[in-house]
């Protein structure tokens, strides 16, 4: 079965603002995006269908542990919500309060 992969626009200023350090990000996410069409549940389950992903960053070769962390909201049998973005070396982790605030003032 195939998913329907949705942006919110928090996801898009931060994929904005990453491209512009890290400018194979397009080619990193568009290999995610492959894999969540086949596996929404993919990553680390968070709480209340949140799940985070780590993303290997092919801009500096140091694997996913350094890489990026994306954030999904799989809220329904064929949808899913890429939140947020981040690079690990900016941020270390988001709270879940903070991810639920994003959610319901986003989608």
């Amino acid at each position: 079965m195939s998913y329907s992969i949705e942006t919110i626009p928090r996801f898009n200023k931060d994929v904005k603002k990453l491209k512009k350090r890290f400018p194979k990000i397009k080619d990193d996410l568009s290999l995610l995006i492959e894999e969540l069409t086949k596996n929404p549940e993919l990553g680390t389950p968070l709480e209340s269908g949140l799940y985070k992903i780590r993303l290997q960053n092919s801009s500096i070769p140091t694997g996913k542990r350094a890489g990026f962390r994306i954030v999904t909201y799989y809220v329904n049998e064929d949808t899913l919500y890429l939140v947020t973005m981040y690079a690990k070396s900016d941020t270390d982790t988001i709270l879940i309060h903070k991810l639920k605030e994003i959610i319901s003032s986003e989608i």
